[in-house]
């Protein structure tokens, strides 16, 4: 009864050293800009704080820690995490974006709203 219960261990560890071997564990870390916590080839992350949201065109005024304003567009397929539509975006919201980088004005694929913690 030992042997099949050895065979059986090693067969659920061979599974289980391939199953962890097709996870990818490809993480790009940020360049030398600040504003820019990390980036792919075509989507990269920033955070800052919204200035404006303009709900007829879709947009947002971020301003980066550093200072720096950058427009980024919302579009039906960006991932809203701490909004339940993007009606509830507000001035002075902290937020992480994720945007693409391949046009003029970015479009954003995740907006991720910070919690604040406090009283």
């Amino acid at each position: 009864m030992k042997l099949s219960i050895c065979k059986h261990t090693s067969l659920y560890l061979i599974v289980f050293a391939l199953l962890i071997s097709l996870i990818p564990a490809t993480i790009v870390a940020a360049g030398n800009d600040s504003n820019v916590v990390a980036e792919s080839s075509d989507v990269q992350l920033i955070e800052g704080k919204i200035k404006q949201f303009n709900p007829e065109q879709q947009s947002i005024l971020l301003q980066l820690n550093n200072g720096e304003k950058s427009t980024i567009l919302l579009d039906w397929n960006t991932v809203l995490v701490g909004y339940t539509s993007p009606k509830e975006i507000e001035k002075g919201d902290k937020v992480k974006i994720w945007h693409s980088t391949g046009s003029d004005t970015p479009t954003a694929v995740k907006i991720e709203k910070k919690l604040t913690v406090g009283c």
